[in-house]
């Protein structure tokens, strides 16, 4: 089986609509095996169709390559900053980064043949911002050959399992780098690994402290709501007493005055009884 008609055939299959790729790849497939390779025709015949994302990302990296690789640039800056612990290079790259891949979705979706549905904006952008995020997934979405969305959970390596038709080709970069890192001394190579774990510590470490400083700062805002609440909730208390202790004194009031009202009047009546008493007396 020559790997390069598979190559070619992978190519036009998803460089074209997605609506078309079944009916291009049986047609592939059955001229594979007309021509006597079968296991050409198997690889063919395995490939996937790719979703409606998937296959807009891989028309961007072949109608405009050059706004892709804008947003992959942008990513490997702000991979950097993270490693660095820059802050405010992380901050700015991270508005960035924003701003772009809301500038590329609209970019796709206007240019859609057909109206982009709201799930599909939302995989381009969760796929874009994947590529900013990992190298790995840049590389995925630089492959043209993608045949899902990708996601980045916030930490850890984006899962690109079957997100790509055929195994990812590195870089000439990366190959460089290899065949550097094979001919280096082995300690050099434990230094090198040494530093990329220092990194990644220190970037889990600071994620996991911006994690407790939300928390904390949540925690801290609901015990300023509960205290106001609570103040609240004593400050009627003590208007109430109040109220209470007013409404209790002038009760007292009241009663001593019914009180030496009725003493008067027992005086009264006694002494008018007593006048009373003296006149039939006299009588």
């Amino acid at each position: 089986m020559a790997a390069d008609d598979f190559d070619t055939t992978v190519e036009q299959l998803y460089g074209g609509p997605a609506e078309e790729f079944i009916a291009r790849r049986d047609a592939a497939t059955k001229s594979a095996r007309t021509a006597g390779d079968k296991e050409l025709a198997k690889r063919i015949k395995a490939l996937r169709r790719p979703t409606t994302a998937a296959e807009l990302v891989n028309r961007l990296h072949r109608d405009d390559g050059e706004s892709l690789e804008e947003l992959l640039d942008l990513g490997e800056r702000l991979r950097e900053a993270q490693s660095a612990l820059d802050a405010k290079a992380m901050k700015s790259l991270s508005g960035e980064r924003n701003s772009l891949i809301t500038r590329l979705v609209k970019q796709i979706t206007d240019a859609a043949d057909e109206p982009v549905s709201t799930a599909v904006r939302e995989q381009l952008s969760d796929t874009f911002t994947a590529a900013v995020a990992d190298a790995d997934a840049a590389h995925a979405v630089s492959s043209g050959r993608l045949v899902t969305g990708l996601r980045y959970s916030g930490f850890g390596e984006v899962d690109l399992r079957d997100a790509v038709a055929t195994p990812l080709r590195k870089p000439a970069a990366a190959q460089s780098t290899d065949t550097a890192d094979t001919e280096a001394t082995d300690t050099e190579a434990t230094d090198t690994d040494d530093t990329a774990a220092a990194a990644e510590a220190a970037e889990r470490e600071r994620r996991a402290a911006q994690h407790a400083l939300s928390e904390a700062r949540d925690a801290l805002a609901a015990a300023r709501r509960a205290e106001r609440a609570a103040l609240e909730s004593a400050d009627l208390a003590d208007r109430a007493l109040a109220a209470a202790r007013r409404t209790a004194q002038s009760a007292r009031s009241r009663a001593e005055a019914a009180t030496a009202a009725r003493t008067d009047a027992e005086e009264a009546m006694s002494t008018a009884e007593k006048a009373a008493a003296a006149t039939t007396s006299d009588e």
